[in-house]
């Protein structure tokens, strides 16, 4: 693919050549393709494209419901291609439903286990910055889902960011499938966290969401710092540094 290294920066088309922005490697140019949008969509050479397009699509949609139902958290907690990561491992659930024919398969609930560990903002990852071992657990049958970090010290169990006074932890209840009628999610952060903390602390968070028996319910974890001036908390650099990792689904 060519690169531009010029003065001159174009978008479009011009003849056979299409001129582009690429986020990661800026000002580029590629040949157009010589298969039209209607050949693809009506030729049986094209089944298999259209088809995988077609599954494409609705790990978008379902992905985008997602993000929907987590936008209160996922705000200044997600980084920018976290909604195309979550997509290509929708895609992949999509892709073990053994009943419908392909570009009709849809949201296995059983397999929506492979979305564990996905982090939301790929800059962070909890397990660098909380240097405890967290303890997470969901009980279905009274809907109560549970953080814990028992003997953490701040000052030493949590890594600094230039600028940081304080952290909260975080701690989500989301009901998925798919549906339309999914439920909001149940929140639950920790107080403030002094960073300078040095006095062994029981962390302990508790969240309630009585899902549909025939749901699944993923559980999300994060950390967020903050940074104290006269007495108001700001989030650190927008929270760039922010951690949210869906840890645990637990599938009917």
């Amino acid at each position: 693919m060519a690169k531009q290294v010029g003065l001159i920066k174009l978008n479009g088309n011009v003849g056979d050549l299409s001129f582009f922005k690429s986020k990661t490697n800026g000002f580029q140019a590629r040949m157009k393709t010589g298969v039209s949008a209607d050949r693809i969509a009506s030729d049986p050479a094209f089944a298999r494209t259209r088809e995988n397009g077609s599954e494409f699509g609705r790990a978008q949609q379902e992905g985008k419901k997602l993000r929907g139902l987590l936008k209160d958290v996922l705000f200044q907690n997600a980084d920018s291609r976290f909604s195309l990561r979550l997509a290509n491992r929708l895609l992949k659930v999509i892709q073990t439903d053994s009943v419908n024919i392909r570009g009709k398969r849809g949201l296995v609930a059983e397999n929506l286990v492979m979305l564990q560990e996905i982090e939301c903002n790929n800059r962070t990852k909890l397990a660098d910055i909380s240097l405890l071992p967290i303890a997470l657990n969901y009980d279905r049958s009274s809907g109560t889902g549970t953080l814990e970090c028992a003997q953490l010290i701040p000052m030493l169990n949590i890594a600094k960011l230039k600028g940081a006074t304080h952290v909260r932890y975080m701690l989500v209840l989301q009901e998925f499938s798919g549906e339309d009628l999914d439920q909001r999610p149940s929140i639950q952060r920790s107080e403030y966290v002094d960073l300078m903390t040095i006095d062994p602390i029981d962390l302990q968070l508790t969240a309630t969401l009585q899902a549909d028996a025939a749901k699944s319910v993923l559980l999300l974890a994060g950390l967020e710092y903050f940074q104290l001036v006269n007495s108001a908390y700001y989030p650190l650099a927008n929270g760039k540094y922010n951690a949210l990792t869906i840890k645990q689904v637990y599938t009917p």
